[in-house]
């Protein structure tokens, strides 16, 4: 069953076009990744999908819905940023119970909620800690956590990875898989790294110049890619050509 599903998104900034026509589609519980070059358009296709972008044409349908135009609030998503967008004066608790306070979820919810949330990320100790004094992984959980605590049937994952070094790049793949694996949440996840999409995604969208030049899984880009900007991207060392 099909989730979300792109139309011919156009999206532009002044003379310039982020997003030239895109189409997409994901299905329901898949871990899809989008793979591109710096300025390809892919924090912009996120941004649109979350409605923090209002698209110029084209069509975005999410759980059957037409949300082209729909606010923010009620479409069911969260997004986690590059820069983790924590809240820096809040602590660890009140940052992964601020959503939940705008929804006006009563207080005794709320403390069940974060305590579940800290526990399965391993953060429970940070609770009355503020942003500034964790180290980069628990500032990632965190964010991951205020974006979990939500509940969402889509999560989008604009380049999460990039602050953070070899190791712990490594081990958040793994607790990204493994949470995908145990919620069963459709996840977008977009990246300029390969090496993340190829291991992370069940299919990957090769993103260029605001187009999508092929789609597949793993093997399929790696085996037939569609032209020569696809073998260039995917594999390790670089495809001779």
């Amino acid at each position: 069953m099909t989730a979300l599903r792109i139309n011919g998104l156009v999206k532009r900034y002044g003379s310039v076009i982020a997003l030239d026509g895109l189409d997409l589609e994901v299905a329901e519980g898949e871990f899809f990744a989008i793979l591109g070059p710096s300025a390809a358009g892919k924090t912009t296709t996120l941004r649109a999908i979350a409605g923090l972008e209002r698209a110029d044409a084209g069509r975005i349908v999410f759980a059957g819905q037409d949300v082209t135009h729909a606010p923010v609030q009620g479409r069911d998503m969260a997004m986690i940023f590059q820069t983790f967008a924590l809240y820096p004066h809040l602590s660890t608790f009140d940052n992964l119970a601020y959503p939940l306070r705008e929804r006006r979820v009563a207080g005794a919810e709320i403390r069940k909620r974060v305590d579940a949330i800290a526990a399965m990320l391993g953060i429970g100790h940070t609770l009355a800690r503020r942003p500034g004094t964790l180290s980069g992984g628990e500032q990632q959980r965190l964010a991951i956590g205020r974006a979990l605590i939500q509940e969402p049937k889509l999560l989008l994952l604009d380049e999460p990875l990039s602050n953070l070094d070899a190791k712990l790049r490594h081990d958040t793949r793994a607790e990204f898989k493994r949470l995908h694996r145990e919620l069963g949440m459709t996840m977008v996840y977009a990246t300029p790294d390969q090496l993340e999409a190829l291991t992370m995604g069940e299919r990957i969208a090769v993103l260029r110049e605001g187009r999508i030049v092929q789609t597949g899984t793993p093997d399929d880009l790696y085996l037939r890619p569609a032209d020569q900007f696809v073998a260039r991207m995917v594999g390790a060392p670089p495809m001779n050509l």
